[in-house]
């Protein structure tokens, strides 16, 4: 099996494929039906070209584990990864909607509300991998799907990588829009160089734009490594000081002035979303000093950016500190300090109130963040488990220190034995070391179903719908039953099935046809005049029809399909015929003889075999005359 027209075929005889969503360099996803648990799913299928090259393979691996081992309600699941002959695929969560790039191309720029709304769970997605250890390094809008029901959802880690095996990339990677300024110049990427992807795509969202353009990819690719991303408000003048700075801080530069992983910046996001919801300036204050702090280096870049940036409003100068401040003013001659010189010997004093205050504000952080991280007061996020093991589920939250209890239910479309739901629910925040419920799946529950054999397919279809179940596959056999009618079907023996699952039918299209006694020619005719094919013709021996009239067809495949195949049994006449005389025939004659006839010859002599064409029959075991069948044995002999 290639990747070349995949529709319609069922790949690893489970994904039934349906139609193709999309196709890119590297890879094709098709939409198909997961045939063993009834589900939609989405498969991604290496190239051809591509699934011969090992590293490629290897990659699509890769891809396949790492995404796996992330569970986050805005991370796409990966379900499965496997192979089908030369086909190497990937079998995915399905989301139906479309990307982030189609809605900012029909949209453009966004309200700062619904960029936050937006933006928001793509970083708690992020925060996720970031949080196990993995960078995504392919952050665009195209990786982003907005689900119909209102869910967002970051997928294709194809470029993904642990962060500890990461901090060389060797090449450029990534899509050249959202390559951050480490990446094009050294090749260096860590959790940072994710933020300052996203925080492009944030400029994105509030502008329409990318804040980068040029004909070709190294121009672009020169003005990340070289400039400074501008502020979306000199694009959209409706974009607040705020979101100005809060992109700014994501893609600074220098990767030590950004935050430092998506954790961080999330947290600043959810209170921005506060502040512009209630007109607040907290998270502006905030971002301010935590900006000032990660910009006070002495590099004239950094020493512009702060000389741009509005001042701190919550620090003030205490009275003493002004009064001091006149004091040393006054102190000296007023034309020996330039107006400019004061200004910054201000900011130098400013300076380093807020270092103070800001250096207890992060061990106070630092401790909280310990309290309520991995020490007793820790929160956590419950993984999504649905449709894993109670093993995966173990090994998922071993570090939540979750106490796991398990219950069991009834379910329609989780298989037997894997996990159903959570409770808390997937996504929820719990204490860590609390107790975390797995609902593990016992099948649908067993139910007899209605009589449907003698019915013709509409009525049962019908029958079936009503009492909550579904129609399987549907086919048409050779039966004795009447044409039209159903003759089987699963708990057709009064067994009890699952109730709501899917049920499978058998139509008669009525009996084979009859042939017996018919010319060969005829016998075939009558065959394929209902849809059979002739695969063979053999012959056998019969006492009741006569030579080269047909005996009887043998189906190739019990039960046999509408369009199936069969064997043409015809006759070679009788078996029976009389022993023939063979007494004074010599050894070799009569042995001959009875051999052409079929009958099974053996000789009683005590002479050489070289002389049984000079020694003469004397007695046979079996009398002239007497009715023989092909087969049987006799015996010859020069005695009497």
């Amino acid at each position: 099996m290639t990747d070349g027209n995949l529709v319609g075929k069922t790949i690893s005889n489970r994904y039934l494929v349906e139609r193709l969503l999309a196709r890119g360099g590297m890879a094709s996803v098709f939409l198909a039906e997961d045939l063993r648990l009834d589900r939609k799913v989405a498969i991604k299928v290496i190239h051809s070209h591509l699934a011969e090259d090992q590293s490629f393979r290897n990659k699509f691996i890769r891809e396949a584990k790492i995404a796996a081992s992330l569970s986050n309600p805005n991370l796409v699941n990966v379900f499965d990864q496997g192979q089908d002959d030369k086909l190497i695929f990937l079998a995915m969560e399905y989301v139906p909607g479309i990307t982030l790039r189609d809605a900012i191309n029909k949209f453009g720029a966004l309200e700062p509300k619904k960029a936050l709304e937006l933006f928001e769970p793509i970083l708690d997605g992020l925060a996720a991998a970031h949080s196990a250890g993995i960078l995504h390094r392919d952050l665009k809008p195209e990786n982003v799907f907005l689900a119909d029901d209102g869910r967002v959802k970051l997928g294709d880690f194809g470029l993904a990588r642990s962060i500890s095996a990461n901090t060389q990339t060797g090449s450029l990677i990534g899509t050249v829009a959202y390559l951050s300024p480490e990446l094009v110049t050294r090749g260096i990427a860590d959790a940072r160089s994710d933020v300052y992807a996203a925080g492009i795509m944030l400029f994105e969202l509030l502008t329409g734009r990318q804040p980068f353009v040029g004909e070709q990819a190294v121009q672009v690719a020169y003005q990340h490594a070289n400039d400074q991303v501008p502020a979306p408000s000199s694009f959209n003048s409706a974009v607040p000081e705020l979101m100005d700075e809060i992109v700014l801080w994501a893609t600074a530069r220098e990767p030590q002035h950004r935050p430092s992983n998506a954790g961080a910046l999330l947290a600043v996001i959810k209170q921005a979303k506060i502040d512009i919801k209630t007109g607040s300036s907290n998270a502006t204050v905030v971002l301010h000093e935590t900006m000032r702090l990660n910009l006070l280096q002495p590099d004239s870049q950094a020493t512009a950016l702060i000389d741009e940036l509005t001042p701190i409003t919550n620090l003030q100068s205490s009275n003493d500190e002004t009064q001091q401040l006149d004091s040393l003013q006054s102190s000296e001659p007023q034309w020996s300090i330039h107006p400019l010189e004061r200004l910054q010997n201000e900011r130098k004093n400013r300076g380093w109130a807020v270092f103070v205050t800001s250096a207890v504000a992060v061990v106070l952080a630092i401790a909280a963040g310990w309290w309520f991280g991995s020490g007793p007061g820790g929160l956590a996020t419950v993984p999504n488990l649905v449709n894993r093991t109670l093993a995966d589920a173990e090994q998922s939250t071993l570090t939540l220190g979750a106490d796991l209890a398990n219950e069991s239910e009834y379910s329609n479309t989780v298989a037997t034995g894997l996990i159903v739901r959570t409770v808390p629910s997937a996504g929820s925040l719990f204490f860590k070391g609390s107790v975390l419920t797995v609902v593990i799946s016992k099948g649908g529950k067993l139910v007899s179903l209605p009589a449907l054999t003698g019915l013709s397919l509409e009525n049962a279809k019908a029958l079936l719908k009503k009492s909550g179940f579904q129609v399987g596959a549907v086919n048409y056999l050779f039966n004795d039953s009447a044409k039209g009618t159903i003759f089987n079907y699963l708990g057709s023996d009064g067994a009890k099935v699952a109730q709501g699952s899917k049920i499978s039918l058998e139509v008669s299209v009525g009996p084979l046809p009859t042939v017996s006694g018919l010319t060969q020619a005829l016998a075939i005719s009558a065959i394929q005049a209902v849809g059979l094919k002739v695969a063979s013709v053999t012959q056998e021996f019969s006492e009741t029809v006569a030579n080269g009239q047909t005996i009887r067809i043998s189906p190739l495949q019990d039960p046999l399909p509408k369009n199936g195949s069969v064997t043409l049994v015809v006759s070679k006449g009788s078996s029976l015929f009389a022993m023939p005389v063979v007494i004074g025939e010599t050894l070799s004659a009569a042995q001959k003889l009875l051999t052409d006839l079929g009958l099974s010859v053996s000789i009683n002599t005590d002479q050489l075999k070289a002389d049984y064409g000079l020694v003469k029959v004397r007695s046979v075991s079996i009398p002239a005359g007497k009715k023989v069948r092909v087969g049987d044995a006799v015996t010859i002999s020069n005695f009497k």
